[in-house]
């Protein structure tokens, strides 16, 4: 099967569920990136062993996280607060909990990228405004390394840079393990850590850290760890949501401006890319979904 007829056969069980029956004509729009959503969907398939039954049981696992988002979404937008706000709470429920990590939670994550169209244009900004401005060596740190997509496709479009990835969760680091070995030759080493255990003298001069600011109790906490863990001259990619809900969400932004007035107590914004998730909305407006992604530099 080539790229195009498995993303057109992904297209088509999508447009059987409610929560992703519009995702086929989205990905029509001018600016959606084809060439991403067939490569992800490839990712996938391989990821899968070349078995259909289980790359449609991933697309499954999409739509029901497509569904779970819709349906906290709702709860937000009436209760105005996330389901959760422990840490130590979403940690039992998810992050150590296979059940929903190896299904739902990877598996639909990793082909978001590919069928929301907001995060196929941050993995695009991702290769524009980091990946390809890169010199040639170089230590990358991503905290965390979630599905593995961002370190290998660093690891990938830079083969003479030392990549590290690290992850809280057992089921993340084997998920991540496996995208690095199809997309990267295996290049990235991605490990069970915490990035706050970190040692202090620990440098890098990249650092990825992907939808994590939202998961935290203590946000700036991350920041101030961040900020010790970046060599001189160093850039970091950040992504967070904004008002978007999540079963391991704590932490509420309430606008794109409360997240730049957090990030620039100890980073200089280079550049950034805010995105709204519903039509009609303006992703300046407080109070509505929000995918958000920067590169910052030390102050």
């Amino acid at each position: 099967m080539t790229d195009a007829e498995l993303f057109a056969s992904a297209l088509t069980m999508l447009a059987e569920s409610w929560a992703t029956a519009a995702i086929p004509e989205r990905v029509r729009a001018a600016d959606y990136d084809r060439a991403i959503g067939e490569r992800i969907c490839r990712l996938m398939f391989e990821k899968c062993g070349g078995d259909s039954d289980a790359f449609r049981a991933a697309l499954r696992d999409f739509i029901a996280l497509s569904e779970e988002f819709v349906r906290l979404q709702i709860d937000l937008d009436k209760s105005g607060h996330y389901a959760y706000s422990s840490y130590d709470e979403v940690r039992a429920i998810v992050y150590d909990n296979p059940e929903v990590m190896d299904r739902r939670y990877l598996n639909g994550l990793f082909l978001s990228t590919a069928f929301w169209v907001n995060h196929t244009k941050i993995l695009d900004y991702f290769h524009r405004e980091f990946c390809d401005t890169a010199s040639a060596t170089g230590t990358l740190l991503e905290a965390p390394a979630g599905t593995g997509i961002f370190i290998s496709e660093f690891a990938r479009r830079n083969p003479g840079w030392t990549t590290e990835g690290i992850d809280i969760s057992e089921s993340a680091v084997a998920f991540g393990r496996a995208i690095a070995r199809i997309n990267a030759g295996g290049a990235p080493m991605i490990d069970k850590k915490d990035v706050f255990a970190l040692p202090e003298d620990r440098k890098f001069d990249r650092i990825i850290c992907g939808e994590l600011l939202e998961h935290l109790e203590k946000p700036v906490e991350l920041l101030e760890t961040l900020s010790r863990l970046l060599a001189p001259g160093g850039t970091i990619f950040l992504t967070t949501a904004v008002w978007a809900a999540n079963i391991d969400h704590i932490y509420l932004y309430i606008s794109a401006q409360e997240v730049r007035d957090m990030l620039e107590t100890r980073f200089r914004i280079e550049s950034e890319i805010v995105l709204n998730v519903r039509d009609g909305k303006g992703p300046e407006e407080p109070r509505t979904p929000i995918n958000y992604a920067c590169i910052l530099t030390a102050r």
